[in-house]
């Protein structure tokens, strides 16, 4: 398996409005969907639409939402015989808010936080046949550390987005092949600015920065990958989408600063339509857009 995803899965719940209620207020919007979700669900799918042979490690409850989430990862060709499903239990939800080109996310794990170290064990065979693995923090912080300390003992690379943040020992984010944060999620890490982290942490540390790009350290020097600008109509699942198209450059044998640059181009197309997986792009569409970008360094 090229690549393992362990991580969340979650129905979004999206409503559109012109601004944030105040406390006690109500509004009324002018738009309401539901989509698949989830930073696990959504990173695999990324991956998978890039043609990367990818299985997910998950779970989900007896209800109506943990079919369809099942259902839609069989639909992205993802392998799913690892997700567990739940007696008795809520599948996970996503409360999204939409407003001025831009989000704010209520997330309840439900399913989710049951997937503990001791369910995972029954699935370690699979991890331990992957290249890459891909982990998120929308499941139990024991399980994270579970996955990141039995990948580094077997020699199995991990890639970790600590979003949305929760505390974590550096200890363990040392033990990864990469760690891919955001520029406010750096600084709750390593109480430092992303420019003194990614220092500390050439080739390992890469904190994204919205349109700005993506910041690294190669060894020599500090380098911002820039972003491709688009006009966006939802920004929900950019990160998602940069992480598993990251993960499924190099799997392709792609340099970091290549697969970065790539990513960059997918996450900047998923912005496009409404939805964390509405607008994550396929392999095609993606190879589409590389050539309409003018004197771009992708390939």
């Amino acid at each position: 398996m090229d690549l393992v995803v362990v991580g969340s899965l979650s129905t979004d719940f999206i409503v559109q409005a012109d601004r944030m209620p105040e406390k006690g207020e109500t509004l009324i919007g002018h738009g309401f969907s539901t989509a698949f979700g989830g930073k696990g669900a959504n990173q695999a799918v990324a991956a998978a639409r890039l043609e990367t042979k990818t299985a997910f490690i998950g779970a989900v409850g007896d209800d109506t939402f943990g079919e369809k989430l099942k259902s839609n990862l069989k639909y992205n060709n993802i392998f799913c015989d690892d997700v567990e499903t739940f007696t008795g239990v809520s599948s996970g939800t996503a409360h999204i808010n939409i407003y001025d080109n831009d989000n704010s996310i209520i997330v309840v794990p439900g399913s989710n936080g049951l997937l503990t170290p001791e369910v995972l064990e029954k699935h370690l065979r699979v991890i331990e046949q992957a290249e890459y693995v891909l982990v998120q923090n929308e499941i139990p912080v024991e399980t994270i550390e579970y996955v990141i300390n039995h990948c580094h003992q077997k020699g199995v690379k991990v890639i970790y987005n600590p979003a949305p943040y929760i505390d974590i020992d550096i200890s363990t984010l040392e033990k990864c092949h990469l760690v891919t944060p955001n520029e406010i999620e750096c600084m709750s890490l390593f109480n430092m600015e992303p420019s003194k982290a990614v220092a500390k942490y050439p080739k390992k540390l890469i904190v994204t920065m919205g349109d700005k790009g993506c910041l690294y350290h190669n060894g020599h020097q500090e380098v911002l990958v820039p972003s491709f600008n688009v006009e966006p109509v939802d920004t929900t699942g950019a990160g998602d989408t940069f992480n598993g198209a990251l993960a499924a450059f190099l799997t392709k044998g792609k340099t970091l600063e290549k697969a970065m640059l790539n990513a960059n181009l997918a996450a900047s197309l998923s912005i496009r339509k409404m939805g964390a997986q509405g607008g994550i792009p396929t392999l095609k569409e993606w190879k589409e857009a590389v050539q309409n970008v003018q004197g771009s360094r992708i390939e």
